[in-house]
């Protein structure tokens, strides 16, 4: 009787660390897929209405970079895609209400180094920095010097003639802004404080600054005549530009710009001044990883689309590097960070 109860008991332990052993293949197995489930990029599924917020009215550069994506963007996510156009601010209205959207991965905005600058100067009520993400930059842009062709007549047919008319007559040229504090202000100070040979701040005695709301609004004005100069990338004025109711000045960059060869770039000129206006899109601190990860990769391939290209091309967009991924997106914004914090202080708004 008691070699069968040891038996008995022997039989029971090897079930048991059968039963244990098979438990645990079991459980590794399992946890080897969640495991490989966790490190796999979650999937993202698409269900309703993806809002892109402009900060710049119908018309400008910014605006117009979104309108030949919205299409693409749709086919792609296989949801509506809408753009809504909230203006105002020099662009702090527009990044103001995309941050007070849900962070639900269906709302993103289109910013600029304006933005940053903005952020600088302490005039977002929000940080700017802990509160709004990139997802990926879209675009790099040639700021161009341009004129209104009804304005010049009879004073300046040339950058090296413009400059030496405004040492003339100080204060009569005005030069139109859509954020007087954004980029197209600081590269134009930065252009005509050398030609002028004056210090950034001392530009604001030869030109005058106007700040408008929407690039349509800018470009009516200098069409009519009523204001002399404005700041713009290539691809907002191209066809005022084919017309003749606008003429290019000089192109402020490295290089001569492919839609407006004739044109000198500063660099030639012998002035460090070659910021150009980047478009990015933002999204929400806090959105869901999946949904970043996976709007980046739908811009992407919306950018490599034949479409897109083809606009960009035109556009005279392809002279500078343009998709960037958020991580690069986010180095390009510490760089000019610095920058402009340094050009804030030249001008003695930062301390």
């Amino acid at each position: 009787m008691k070699k069968l109860m040891i038996a008995a008991a022997k039989a029971a332990v090897i079930l048991s660390v059968a039963l244990l052993a098979l438990s645990c293949g079991s459980g590794k197995g399992s946890g080897d897929s969640q495991a490989r489930d966790a490190s796999a990029p979650a999937e993202w599924k698409w269900s309703r209405k993806v809002t892109l917020v402009c900060p710049w009215g119908v018309g400008g550069g910014a605006d117009g970079t979104l309108r030949p994506l919205q299409p693409l963007l749709q086919d792609i996510l296989g949801v509506p895609v809408e753009i809504v156009n909230v203006e105002g601010a020099g662009g702090a209205n527009g990044v103001n209400f995309a941050q007070k959207q849900p962070a639900d991965g269906y709302t993103y905005v289109l910013t600029t180094q304006s933005i940053i600058l903005l952020d600088l100067q302490k005039i977002l009520p929000f940080d700017y920095q802990k509160e709004l993400q990139p997802v990926a930059k879209l675009v790099h842009s040639t700021n161009l010097l341009i004129s209104s062709k009804k304005a010049m007549e009879g004073k300046y047919t040339t950058f090296p003639e413009l400059i030496e008319y405004a040492k003339a007559h100080p204060q009569e040229l005005s030069c139109a802004m859509l954020t007087a504090t954004g980029q197209d202000s600081v590269s134009m100070k930065q252009t005509l404080a050398v030609a002028l040979g004056v210090s950034i701040p001392d530009v604001d005695k030869y030109i005058k600054t106007v700040s408008y709301g929407g690039g349509a609004e800018m470009s009516a004005a200098l069409v009519g005549g009523h204001i002399a100069l404005g700041v713009a990338g290539g691809e907002e004025i191209q066809g005022l530009v084919e017309s003749g109711d606008i003429v290019p000045v000089v192109a402020m960059s490295e290089n001569r710009v492919s839609a407006v060869p004739d044109v000198p770039c500063t660099k030639e000129l012998g002035i460090d001044s070659f910021i150009g206006s980047w478009r990015a899109i933002y999204a929400r601190t806090g959105t869901p990883q999946a949904a970043v990860d996976s709007m980046a990769a739908a811009l992407k391939q919306a950018w490599d689309m034949p479409a897109y290209q083809e606009f960009m091309k035109n556009s005279g967009y392809l002279d500078r590097p343009g998709y960037a991924s958020r991580e690069e997106t986010q180095a390009l914004a510490q760089e000019e960070y610095a920058i402009f914090t340094a050009y804030l202080k030249d001008i003695g708004i930062l301390r």
